[in-house]
C-alpha cells in the first residue's frame, strides 16, 4: 500500500512539475500581476536513490513550495559536462517581499532501512515585483546527519536547461538576483 502511495504522489508531483512555463516570443513571460522567480534547487544524499527534497517559499499570498526527486531530477548541462542533480524551478509569484522559509525531504539510512527526515531553516528574504522575472541562483542542500543549505549560482547551465527543456532563447528581461552566496544555513 504504501508504496501504491508513494508512486501515486510522485505522478502528482511530476504533472505539477509539468505545468508548462510562460514562454512568449523566446522570453519568460509571467502572468499579468506575477513574477517569476527562477531557482535551481539540487542535492547531495547519503541515498541519492530513495531521496526527495522540497522547497518552501511564503509571500504576500501565502506560500508555494518546489518539489525534487533525486533519483529522476536533474539540470541540464551544457556540452561534456555531466547533468546535475536538482530541478531547475520557474515559480509565479505574487509581487511583493517573499522568504525562502526551509528546505525539507528524507531519504533511507542504507545501513538499517530507516526513513532519515531532515529540516533545514533557511529563511531567506527577496522581493519580486510585477512582470518581473528574477533569476536567484542555486540552494543546494546537504541532506545527511547534519544537513545545511549553501547558496551560488550557475547561470550558464541553469540558462541551458532554460533554453534546452523550456524554450527559452532571449534571456534579456531575467534580473540576475542571486542569494547571499557566501552564506551556508543549517
Amino acid at each position: 500500500m504504501l508504496k501504491k502511495f508513494i508512486a501515486v504522489f510522485a505522478l502528482f508531483l511530476s504533472a505539477c512539475a509539468s505545468v508548462p512555463t510562460p514562454v512568449v516570443n523566446g522570453r519568460l513571460s509571467p502572468a499579468p500581476g506575477q513574477g517569476l522567480a527562477i531557482i535551481a534547487l539540487t542535492a547531495k544524499s547519503f541515498s541519492d536513490d530513495t531521496a526527495n527534497l522540497s522547497l518552501q517559499i511564503k509571500g504576500p499570498n501565502g506560500g508555494t513550495s518546489g518539489h525534487l526527486n533525486l533519483i529522476t531530477d536533474f539540470i541540464r548541462s551544457p556540452g561534456d559536462t555531466p547533468n546535475t542533480t536538482g530541478q531547475l524551478l520557474v515559480l509565479p509569484l505574487a509581487p511583493g517581499q517573499h522568504m525562502i522559509k526551509n528546505a525539507s525531504g528524507s531519504w533511507r539510512n542504507p545501513s538499517n532501512g530507516a526513513r532519515e527526515y531532515i529540516n533545514v531553516n533557511i529563511n531567506h528574504p527577496f522581493t519580486i515585483a510585477a512582470g518581473e522575472v528574477v533569476y536567484l541562483g542555486q540552494v543546494h542542500v546537504n541532506m545527511n546527519f547534519q544537513p545545511d543549505a549553501e547558496f551560488s549560482q550557475n547561470t550558464e547551465r541553469d540558462f541551458f536547461d532554460l533554453k534546452a527543456r523550456r524554450g527559452v532563447t532571449d534571456f534579456s528581461n531575467i534580473v540576475i538576483r542571486p542569494l547571499n552566496a557566501a552564506a551556508t544555513v543549517q
